[in-house]
């Protein structure tokens, strides 16, 4: 934001002095008076504000035709450059609302860092349902995330604000910082907590010392398909995981990747125990029940009938 208020201000001072240059030369070849260059910059600002006081003013046609040169160069510098590249971000940096710093969520996964991947990830996050927080440090970015519909909050980084988004709460942690020391200072400010935590980044060099820092994984971009990863850890975030209730019975929660009616479940030899979508939870939903892609399903049924309509890849999708 300094920066376009420095290049602003340095393009006034050249208009200020290149303007005013000329006028003393045309006031002296063309009108036949002399002027200082004190008196250029006092014509000078206010023509090209547009105030004008008329104590100074030229006779002669060519020093009409650079007036209105001046006048109309000013409206377009504070209208069409001045105000919408320094003074509108400014002032919307100073008066916006105060960015959202915290979320509260459970089973969620928690991302570090807005980039091109993860706004792929959030997207294959929203196809199968699954709650996600983006945590961004620069508030620009932050802003940009949400004018997206990407659910994002402003991080300084600290345990504290980790703490906030319910990092106790949370399946599985997407460290994406640019910075390397950003990375290794999440993952020792977490290393205490028990959720798995993979690293995206670009060098293979670090990989032992990430993984020695607390990273589960460390996965680099340019052979990244974030729909892979993202499949993966929801399976190791136990969703999709099977478990044995007693001989012969076992029951598996999945992310429905596609529209399925709890009869046509029911048909092939699995119970629908409960069903959860957008939060919404569903105990023993009834036959003429159509579960929605996204939807969490928690399924009973022998080892048979789940593998009969289960298949396990780099996700579980129905048959």
């Amino acid at each position: 934001m300094r920066s376009r208020i420095l290049i602003s201000i340095l393009i006034f001072i050249f208009l200020l002095l290149f303007y005013s240059a000329l006028f003393v030369a045309l006031m002296h070849n063309f009108e036949g008076r002399s002027y200082s260059i004190v008196d250029g910059f006092y014509w000078v600002i206010s023509t090209i504000t547009t105030v004008g006081y008329g104590d100074i003013y030229f006779t002669t046609t060519v020093g009409r035709i650079f007036s209105v040169v001046v006048m109309v160069s000013g409206v377009l510098y504070f209208f069409g450059f001045f105000l919408p590249y320094a003074i509108l971000p400014w002032a919307e940096e100073k008066l916006k609302l105060v960015l959202p710093t915290s979320v509260k969520m459970s089973s969620h996964i928690l991302i570090c860092g807005y980039n091109l991947f993860t706004v792929e990830f959030c997207k294959i996050l929203r196809e199968f349902g699954v709650n996600y927080v983006v945590l961004e440090k620069d508030p620009e970015m932050v802003r940009k995330a949400m004018d997206e519909k990407i659910t994002c909050v402003h991080t300084d980084g600290s345990e504290r604000s980790f703490l906030d988004n319910s990092v106790t709460r949370a399946n599985a942690m997407i460290i994406a910082w640019e910075r390397l020391e950003d990375i290794l200072d999440t993952l020792l400010t977490l290393r205490e907590y028990d959720l798995p935590k993979y690293v995206v980044y670009g060098d293979y060099k670090y990989t032992k010392y990430l993984l020695y820092a607390g990273a589960k994984k460390v996965f680099l971009p340019k052979s990244l398909i974030a729909s892979s990863m993202a499949r993966m850890i929801l399976q190791e975030a136990e969703i999709g995981k099977k478990r044995v209730i007693f001989d012969g019975l076992h029951a598996i929660e999945i992310v429905l990747p596609s529209k399925v009616s709890v009869s046509e479940l029911e048909d092939k030899g699995l119970k629908v125990i409960a069903a959860c979508r957008l939060g919404k939870l569903e105990f023993n939903p009834p036959k003429d029940r159509t579960l929605e892609k996204g939807c969490v399903a928690l399924l009973a049924g022998t080892d048979e009938a789940i593998r009969g309509i289960v298949h396990e890849g780099t996700h579980f999708r129905l048959r």
